[in-house]
């Protein structure tokens, strides 16, 4: 039977590469999500900073720099669905690689497994063999 060791590297090996695909892309989504935090603890001081000086001037610019906030946070929520569609086509690319290791694997082990049982049974037989060539040896 073929060994399969060589597949076996070769499969564990393609696991741990989407594995790190799959770490670069939630690397991805955490600054992304770091970034909307950020902007939206921005907004927040920023509100906070207006209500304890109510000025018409500091409220029209207010105006304006919120508007800008809410739509680079509603960019980065779009942005966020996309990244988040990737990792799951990422997580299922690295299960996919996983479930094919452990079926290889299994097969490995179920081979090495049937060639010991009957590198056993050969031996048990020899013995046997042996054993019924001295009994008949010492008959005669």
């Amino acid at each position: 039977m073929a060994e399969l060791d060589g597949l076996i590297r070769l499969r564990r090996n393609t696991v741990e590469e989407k594995q790190k695909i799959l770490a670069d892309l939630y690397r991805n989504v955490e600054k992304l999500e770091k970034r909307k935090k950020e902007l939206e603890e921005k907004l927040r001081k920023e509100r906070e900073a207006i209500d304890n000086n109510p000025e018409l001037e500091t409220m029209t610019y207010f105006g304006r720099f919120e508007a800008v906030v809410l739509r680079d946070i509603d960019r980065l929520n779009e942005e966020l669905k996309k990244w988040e569609l990737r990792v799951q086509i990422a997580q299922d690319d690295v299960r996919n690689a996983f479930a094919d290791l452990k079926r290889v694997e299994i097969v490995d082990r179920r081979r090495k497994e049937e060639e010991a049982a009957e590198q056993k049974a050969k031996e048990e037989r020899e013995l046997d063999e042996i054993g019924i060539e001295g009994f008949r040896r010492k008959d005669n």
